[in-house]
């Protein structure tokens, strides 16, 4: 047990560091769009499929941590279901640039799950180990629920302004993993 922490740590830190990186490219994306919703168009959908693998990445890292931490069954299988979701989601981006209409429909379910993932899994970090990032990761899958469906109803800029703070959600996710690779 006293090696697998050290060489938890060493992925930790890489999956934190494409989580930072892909939640910095979300909060450009989703600035743009505020400001030019036009500017973003089908570059939206190409760059946001890499940025959702990116962030899968960052919870199959988190994952390994828990796992080398000793947390519940309940928050590995919930961050496997958040990471398996994230992965969809962003497959399913890559589909709007053949079917738009039935690519939002994927995209929203695969959110939804992977946001219940999060917020499952932070709930079950709570009663764990210290070593989680358990704020960061209820944020991350709070935010969307809670207002990315209200800013799409009100309007581009409440909507990408959405996004762009969700980004910045994954932003802190990942430099609490790369701060926590660093302990290990």
């Amino acid at each position: 047990m006293t090696d697998t922490l050290p060489r938890t740590g060493a992925t930790v830190r890489p999956a934190g560091i494409a989580t930072a990186l892909a939640g910095a490219v979300v909060v450009v994306l989703g600035t743009v769009g505020a400001v030019a919703p036009d500017a973003v168009g089908a570059a939206w959908f190409a760059t946001v499929v890499p940025a959702a693998l990116l962030f899968a990445a960052g919870l199959v890292g988190l994952r390994r941590l828990a796992v080398a931490v000793g947390a519940s069954g309940l928050v590995t299988v919930a961050l496997a279901v958040a990471a398996a979701a994230m992965t969809l989601f962003g497959l399913a981006h890559a589909y709007a640039l053949v079917d738009e209409d039935t690519a939002i429909l994927l995209f929203s379910v695969f959110m939804v799950l992977a946001a219940v993932g999060l917020i499952v899994a932070a709930v079950g970090m709570v009663r764990g180990p210290a070593a989680l990032p358990r704020w960061a990761t209820l944020a991350a899958g709070a935010w969307p629920l809670a207002t990315i469906p209200a800013g799409a109803a009100l309007g581009d800029l409440p909507h990408f302004g959405a996004i762009a703070v969700w980004g910045v959600t994954w932003v802190v996710l990942g430099a609490t993993l790369i701060r926590t690779g660093s302990n290990r």
